[in-house]
């Protein structure tokens, strides 16, 4: 990240949009596109935050019309939209995860107590 934080934010950005590619099932043209597919979906801050990734790696995957124009990410910058990456990560998949398996036990739980309920 530090030898070169533009090339994170573009990989931070690339990352992003496997995730929502994959866990949202979407897939159109484009991440900018992908993002507004789900926007029903998400928070207000989530849908603003996405799309500040989608433009901050844009910054290092796409030239700027003015070629003399640089617009430079800083380590700090580019560590920040790893730890956005981190928290979606378990928002999205560690939660969900976590979620399922309690949702399982609760209803292997409840068909025990009914069958013992029945057998009484």
């Amino acid at each position: 990240m530090d030898a070169s934080p533009r090339a994170a934010a573009t990989l931070a950005r690339r990352c992003l949009q496997g995730m929502i590619r994959d866990y949202w099932r979407v897939k159109a043209g484009n991440l900018a596109s992908e993002i507004d597919l789900i926007k029903d979906k998400i928070s207000v801050d989530e849908y603003r935050v996405l799309n500040g990734i989608r433009r901050l790696g844009n910054i290092g995957a796409h030239m700027e019309k003015d070629v003399n124009l640089i617009v430079d990410i800083d380590p700090g910058e580019a560590q920040k939209l790893v730890k956005v990456l981190e928290l979606l990560l378990k928002d999205w998949y560690i939660a969900r995860h976590d979620r399922n398996e309690l949702y399982q036990e609760i209803f292997e739980i409840d068909q025990d107590k009914q069958e013992q309920r029945r057998s009484s």
